[in-house]
């Protein structure tokens, strides 16, 4: 039978597995914005997040799921359009496919201890991860990162930076031939946007790597600030800051990563400030502000 919690404004149902007895989340309020669940709903222990259970949520933004949850079927948060953050119990928690389907803006997965314990990795290590792991079903097809009892760890971390190297080693054209035959539902590129679509991929992967650079050592760097100097501003491809600019605007940690890794320079300050137009006055002003220092001559020039 379901039931409706009028509160939470969650539907959902009692089970029972040999002899346990437990709540599976099973549909919500499409108008939902933040769902907080409870480890218990009328006295039974949330253990599901049943398939679908959220499915095309439009409005949901936030989502903190109880240290009981073990199990998230397939498509439980698909279609999500503007979930950001979701909140899950570090353990051996079970995942369906396409638990995060099309949800483009989600950009951090946070494991959470239900009983804390002292650990190594500090605050900040904990949100990098966060981060790499949502970008792990949304931008790298690699659910099977989606470990919230090892995320963090050393052999984790390690995967994570195989999967970027493999698509980094991938051509740009790279299944295009698949995709005119089979007409994916969800892309429609020409062969010019679909090489473009890949480059802003890899560029936003390598970013997003350098950035929370949690464990990355000096040497693994490298090719990913390669790649990024390779699709910069006056460049063939500018593919990099075409990311900079739609996915952090006006985030200063990535301005300042293009900046250290030699992306943006005096030498095509112009040509970013140019593709910045009208937005972003304050990161216009930093990036000014670093390139005097570096090279006070042009900078003079170009304000003249």
């Amino acid at each position: 039978m379901n039931y409706y919690d009028d509160r939470l404004k969650l539907y959902y149902e009692i089970r029972d597995t040999d002899g346990q007895r437990y709540a599976v989340i099973t549909d919500a309020d499409k108008k939902l914005n933040e769902v907080i669940i409870p480890e218990k709903i009328d006295g039974y222990p949330v253990h599901v997040i049943g398939k679908k259970a959220f499915l095309g949520c439009k409005g949901l933004r936030y989502v903190h799921l109880p240290g009981t949850v073990s199990s998230i079927g397939e498509w439980a948060f698909a279609f999500c359009d503007n979930l950001i953050r979701i909140r899950i119990p570090r353990g051996k928690v079970g995942f369906g496919k396409g638990v995060f389907k099309n949800d483009d803006k989600l950009n951090e997965i946070m494991v959470f201890d239900p009983a804390p314990e002292p650990k190594d990795m500090d605050e900040t290590g904990s949100l990098m991860v966060s981060k790499l792991m949502a970008a792990a079903p949304v931008i790298m097809d690699a659910e099977y990162l989606l470990d919230t009892e090892h995320s963090g760890d050393p052999e984790w971390l390690r995967k994570w930076d195989t999967r970027l190297a493999h698509i980094l080693s991938l051509k740009d054209d790279e299944g295009y031939h698949l995709y005119v035959l089979c007409g994916e539902e969800d892309l429609h590129f020409d062969y010019e946007e679909y090489l473009e679509y890949n480059r802003e991929k890899k560029s936003s992967l390598c970013m997003l790597r350098l950035v929370n650079d949690v464990a990355l050592y000096e040497e693994d760097k490298k090719p990913l600030r390669e790649y990024i100097m390779e699709h910069t501003a006056g460049c063939e491809s500018e593919a990099a800051i075409r990311v900079l600019l739609k996915r952090h605007g006006d985030d200063r940690e990535y301005y300042r990563m293009m900046l250290d890794t030699g992306a943006i320079h005096s030498g095509n300050l112009e040509a970013v400030l140019s593709l910045m137009g009208d937005r972003h006055a304050q990161m216009k002003a930093f990036l000014m502000e670093e390139c005097r220092h570096t090279d006070k001559d042009y900078f003079d020039d170009l304000m003249l």
